[in-house]
C-alpha cells in the first residue's frame, strides 16, 4: 500500500478546494442567467432546456415563457474548438512579443469574470471590476493572483456557455474530447507545446497549484527556480468542461448538477493518483477520467 505522503495529498486537497469554488460560482451564476435574478441581464437566458415555470401557469395558464432555441450544437462547440486551437499555433509562429498573447487572455477572463460579478453589480460595474481583477494579476503576478482570476474567469465563461447547450451534447463533445486529449498529449505532443507556448507568453492557462500551499503568495518566477516537480498545473479545459456540462444539466435540477461536479472530483482524485504514481513524472491527458467520471455522475443521479 502507497504511503500517504507518495501520494501528495497537499496537491489534492487544493485542487479539489479550487475546483469546488469555481463550480460553486459557476451554478450560482447559472441560475442567475436562467432565473433572471442578475443585474447584467435584462431578462432570463430562456433556453430550450430550461424547465417550464410551473408558477406562471398557476397564476395564469395562458401565459407561456418564450423559449428560444440554444445556440451552440455540437458541431458549431468543436468546429469553433479546432479553429481556436489552430489559431492559437499560428499566432505563436507569427508573433513574438506577449502584448498579443496577455490581451487574447486578459479578454477571455473579463469575459469571463462578468458573470460571478453581474451576481451583485450592474453590468457596468462589472465590467470594471472584471477588468481591474485583470490588471491587477498584471502588475502583481504571484500565484494567487494566477488562481483567483482563473476560477472567477472560467467560473462565468462555463455559465455562459452551459445554459446554452443540451447536456447530451456536451456528453458527446466530452468524449469527442477525451479522445482528442489523449492523442493531444501523447501522441502528437501538441496541446502541450501550445500550453508552454502560451505560458511563455505570459498567457498561463492553468490553475497552478504548488506542493506547499505558503508558496500561492510568492511570484510566478518562483516554477523557474524551483523543483517543477513541486507545482501541478491544472489546465482550464480540465476545469471548464465539466462545470459547462453541470451548467447544461442545471434545469433538470441542482442535484443533476451536484452528481456531475462531484464525478468530475471523483475523476480529479483518480487523475492526481495516476499522475503523483508514475515512475518519471510527465504531462498526462486529464479530461478522460473527468469526463468519465462527470457523465456517470449525470447518469446515476437519476436513479438517485
Amino acid at each position: 500500500m502507497k504511503k500517504k505522503k507518495d501520494l501528495k495529498l497537499s496537491f489534492l486537497y487544493q485542487i479539489i478546494v479550487a475546483f469546488l469554488l469555481t463550480a460553486t460560482l459557476s451554478i450560482a451564476v447559472t441560475n442567475s442567467m436562467i432565473t433572471g435574478d442578475v443585474f447584467y441581464v435584462s431578462d432570463p437566458v430562456k433556453s430550450v432546456y430550461v424547465l417550464p415555470q410551473p408558477q406562471l401557469e398557476i397564476i395564469s395558464p395562458e401565459i407561456k415563457p418564450e423559449y428560444r432555441l440554444a445556440q451552440i450544437d455540437v458541431f458549431q462547440f468543436v468546429i469553433s474548438f479546432f479553429i481556436a486551437t489552430a489559431l492559437m499555433f499560428f499566432f505563436l509562429k507569427k508573433f513574438k512579443g506577449k502584448f498579443f498573447f496577455e490581451f487574447f487572455f486578459s479578454g477571455a477572463i473579463i469575459f469571463g469574470a462578468q458573470g460571478p460579478f453581474g451576481l451583485f453589480l450592474p453590468q457596468l460595474y462589472a465590467f470594471f471590476v472584471a477588468v481591474a481583477l485583470v490588471i491587477f494579476r498584471f502588475i502583481y503576478p504571484r500565484i494567487w493572483t494566477q488562481n483567483i482570476i482563473i476560477i472567477i474567469g472560467i467560473s462565468g465563461v462555463a455559465a455562459s456557455l452551459g445554459v446554452n447547450m443540451n447536456p447530451i451534447f456536451v456528453i458527446i463533445i466530452l468524449i469527442l474530447l477525451s479522445f482528442y486529449d489523449i492523442i493531444a498529449v501523447y501522441k502528437t505532443r501538441h496541446m502541450v507545446n501550445l500550453f508552454k507556448g502560451m505560458a511563455e507568453k505570459g498567457a498561463v492557462l492553468a490553475l497552478i497549484i504548488p506542493q506547499n500551499i505558503l508558496l500561492w503568495k510568492d511570484k510566478f518566477n518562483i516554477i523557474k527556480n524551483k523543483n517543477r516537480n513541486e507545482f501541478i498545473f491544472l489546465g482550464t479545459g480540465d476545469i471548464a468542461l465539466p462545470l459547462f456540462f453541470a451548467a447544461s444539466a442545471f434545469s433538470s435540477g441542482l442535484n443533476v448538477s451536484v452528481a456531475i461536479i462531484l464525478g468530475a472530483v471523483i475523476g480529479l482524485v483518480v487523475d492526481h493518483i495516476f499522475f503523483v504514481t508514475q515512475k518519471e513524472k510527465k504531462a498526462m491527458p486529464a479530461l478522460p477520467a473527468i469526463a468519465f467520471f462527470a457523465i456517470a455522475g449525470y447518469v446515476v443521479s437519476f436513479y438517485l
